[in-house]
């Protein structure tokens, strides 16, 4: 018997999953938690999807399409939506990532600079600014410190006039798991998401491609690996630089509303039988 399209694309959905089940199985997840919660998940992405196929959003249409009893819909929309997630985190990534590489706040050899904290231009305050106006600096440079990348140099005699600095080369938090799961969510939901809308038959292909061999040596997926992060980290401050550009540029204009998310990854592992 010939597969579905639907049974095709279940299965690659679980393909998908099973390293996100292995990771919820070390944590301590367990089926029914994560079946429960995968409801809400479906019924989250059932009005999208509903209004793009333009089809009245109701208790009936959403039960049809996700095949989840109107009982637990009626309950779900009573609820309400979940509020949008705080932009501290977002914010505090843009700082770093911004002065990590933007010329403005970096030295002739391209190394993040001391920053006096409070100041005009090239301070962290004018930086923490212009990321956001949402979060105090004050804040951002708490969290920064809070999570390891970041310190305070304090000036003799004037602790009002103080400087900060980076004291990380990659913003990998080393407090506690919420930061990198939350890293984690973005970068490969974001990924995954590229990779989704390249399966709709009439989508602008975004770019989502990888290289991939096979029957190497330890020797040689180490060499490949340190290959990976040499490009990565040229592409990296490149793309920072015209990123920034691009957002002091639109900042305010009408039309901005879009955001991106460039990466790459490097994965190794025994071959697949």
């Amino acid at each position: 018997m010939t597969e579905s399209r639907t049974d095709l694309t279940l299965a690659a959905a679980l393909r998908v999953m099973a390293p996100l089940v292995e990771m919820l199985l070390r944590e301590g997840g367990t089926y029914p938690q994560f079946a429960s919660a995968l409801k809400k998940t479906f019924l989250d992405a059932a009005p999208g999807v509903l209004e793009a196929s333009q089809v009245r959003v109701n208790d009936s249409s959403l039960s049809t399409l996700t095949g989840i009893h109107r009982k637990d819909v009626r309950e779900w929309r009573v609820a309400g939506r979940p509020l949008p997630q705080a932009r501290t985190f977002s914010a505090i990534t843009e700082v770093f990532t911004r002065w990590a590489n933007d010329p403005a706040y970096c030295d002739k050899r391209g190394r993040p600079r001391v920053l006096d904290r409070l100041g005009g231009p090239g301070s962290f305050e004018a930086l923490a600014t212009s990321v956001s106006n949402d979060v105090r600096p004050h804040t951002l440079l708490q969290e920064l410190i809070r999570l390891g990348v970041a310190r305070r140099v304090e000036t003799a005699g004037n602790k009002e006039c103080d400087k900060v600095s980076l004291c990380a080369d990659a913003f990998v938090p080393k407090e506690g798991s919420e930061e990198m799961l939350q890293l984690f969510a973005d970068n490969v939901g974001d990924h995954l998401a590229a990779a989704a809308h390249n399966l709709q038959a009439d989508a602008d292909p975004m770019l989502e491609q990888s290289v991939f061999a096979d029957g190497l040596r330890p020797e040689s997926v180490e060499a490949m690996g340190t290959l990976a992060r040499q490009i990565w980290s040229n592409a990296f401050h490149d793309i920072v630089r015209k990123a920034a550009v691009s957002v002091d540029k639109d900042r305010e204009q009408p039309g901005a509303d879009q955001r991106i998310r460039i990466g790459m990854y490097f994965y190794h592992g025994p071959q697949r039988e």
